[in-house]
């Protein structure tokens, strides 16, 4: 029989889709989820600066060794653009380091430069940003005002879609949603859009929407989260996460609304799934490969194979079982070979 899920469960196990509320940074909204879970084992699959907003996929327990294929999907974004002025941090949590009015002119040059960007390949990361740069991270030797270049790194921008454009005085705002592959800065764009109109500019806010198929449309994904910050006066300041609806929920309440949104790791993987056929064989299939054995994509405890794909997640048979196994494909597709043991099987009594 299934387990039911309880907070401070050792063998809990899964990936949350959270809306990040602005302010906190991603590693505040992973503390804030460990803490809620009393869960020792949780981590994020893809950044998202302070300021910005949307999803952020969370692996929770074991869950979390799913990270390397989660962080490589390719993500969607609604940004906004601010054309006109340029900061330091490259978005509007920056000091304004150039300021220069847009041209009449600039409205009727920027599709030309929007889909100049779909010709990106490659960019360098901002100097704000979590890249290491020698053993430190480029951020704090930002701030602490040393001088160092980073390295253009892919950065591709699959479609992008015009929004609205307003102009502000003598700065002018586009908005726009891409799809980026993975490692793709949107401010690193922001500041390319820039160059090719010949005028400063940064990131004015951003939203991500999904993440490969994870998306904040899913009745899974969970919102209506808020952020209060709390000033320090010997460090930096802390940010509160809560529950919009119950700002005053307990940590029990909070655990709960969490476990109505966990996703089995089975249901978060960005790749086709493999149920193991039901009875022996099946068993034996997938016990085979959890102790890190490859076997025959045609073996009898596995289904008729549906996919070709590189690589392939497989699961015990009955859906409420723990259990999955991050497959590679052999030997010109012929053999199932063990990548990656996510969750353990759990052997019923």
């Amino acid at each position: 029989m299934g387990r039911r899920r309880r907070a401070r469960d050792p063998d809990l196990h899964g990936v949350l889709l959270l809306d990040k509320p602005a302010g906190p940074t991603s590693h505040d909204v992973v503390a804030w989820v460990r803490w809620v879970l009393g869960a020792g084992r949780v981590g994020h699959c893809g950044t998202l600066d302070p300021a910005a907003t949307g999803l952020l996929v969370i692996g929770v327990g074991m869950a979390t060794k799913l990270a390397p294929y989660l962080t490589g999907q390719d993500k969607e974004y609604r940004a906004r653009f601010v054309l006109g002025a340029r900061t330091t941090t490259a978005d509007a949590q920056g000091e304004v380091l150039e300021e220069r009015p847009c041209p009449p002119t600039l409205e009727s040059a920027l599709p030309g430069a929007l889909d100049a960007l779909l010709d990106i390949r490659e960019l360098p990361p901002p100097a704000y940003s979590a890249v290491h740069v020698q053993g430190r991270r480029a951020h704090e030797l930002a701030r602490a005002g040393e001088d160092f270049q980073l390295a253009p790194r892919p950065m591709t921008v699959h479609r992008l879609e015009p929004g609205l454009v307003r102009r502000r005085d003598e700065r002018v705002e586009v908005d726009a949603t891409l799809l980026v592959s993975k490692g793709t800065y949107i401010r690193s764009l922001a500041e390319a859009l820039g160059a090719s109109l010949d005028v400063p500019a940064h990131l004015g806010a951003l939203h991500r929407s999904s993440s490969g198929a994870l998306h904040l449309e899913l009745p899974s994904a969970l919102g209506g989260l808020v952020a209060r910050c709390l000033p320090s006066e010997d460090g930096p300041d802390r940010w509160r996460v809560g529950l919009a609806d119950a700002p005053e929920a307990t940590r029990e309440v909070m655990a709960q609304r969490i476990l109505e949104h966990l996703l089995p790791p089975w249901q978060a993987v960005p790749m086709p799934l493999w149920r193991v056929r039901e009875g022996p064989s099946g068993t034996r299939a997938f016990e085979r490969l959890a102790a890190g054995q490859a076997i025959a994509v045609d073996d009898p405890g596995l289904p008729e194979a549906a996919s070709r794909a590189a690589h392939v997640a497989v699961a015990p048979a009955r859906v409420d079982d723990l259990g999955l196994v991050i497959t590679r494909l052999e030997d010109e597709g012929s053999r199932l070979a063990p990548e990656r043991l996510v969750v353990p099987p759990v052997v019923n009594p």
